[in-house]
């Protein structure tokens, strides 16, 4: 039986899938198997067998055309899926926001090395994580995060915990948006 002739009695095309080819079969074979013929004659169990038989075959074909096909990879030419860019860019103006907060009435009040060395690395931590998935990015910005929390709590003012509160929101949804990428990734 030819390759053409097995799709013809599975009534699929040529280049089915392997999952058309056994849904095909499955569907055919409730309805040709001769054990479905109780109270039929002789004649019509053996019809029935002969076309279970033929059904069988071109089954077997139709695996053995898929087995044998080439595997043609493919690669993804834009790379892992991205959130819309506003997303990220709404996560850096709640950020923005936090960072004026925290340098007005934050930890160390109109202190511009602590905006540059504390915030600033977080933001870009998270931001890279959110972009690429790196587990170097995830980590730092796990360390940054968890620095941030500890000055903020330590020197602790009402603008420093209204700013911290805010910026948590951010960072965790950049790091959700990074985990979107990894998990992407083989």
């Amino acid at each position: 039986m030819t390759p053409e002739d097995a799709a013809e009695v599975l009534r699929l095309r040529p280049n089915a899938s392997a999952e058309d080819v056994e849904r095909a079969f499955r569907a055919r074979a409730r309805l040709v198997h001769p054990d479905r013929l109780s109270g039929a004659s002789a004649d019509q169990v053996a019809a029935a067998a002969a076309e279970f038989a033929r059904l069988t075959e071109a089954h077997r074909v139709m695996q053995r055309v898929i087995a044998e096909a080439p595997i043609i990879a493919t690669i993804d030419p834009d790379g892992p899926p991205r959130g819309p860019r506003w997303l990220i860019i709404g996560w850096l103006a709640v950020m923005l926001v936090a960072g004026i907060i925290s340098y007005f009435g934050g930890a160390l009040p109109y202190s511009t090395a602590d905006v540059v060395l504390r915030l600033l690395p977080l933001a870009a931590a998270a931001t890279a994580f959110a972009l690429t998935g790196r587990r170097v990015y995830y980590a730092a910005t796990i360390a940054l995060l968890a620095a941030s929390v500890l000055i903020t709590l330590a020197l602790a003012t009402f603008g420093s915990l209204v700013a911290l509160g805010l910026l948590l929101v951010p960072v965790i949804g950049l790091m959700v948006q990074g985990r979107k990428v990894v998990q992407y990734r083989p």
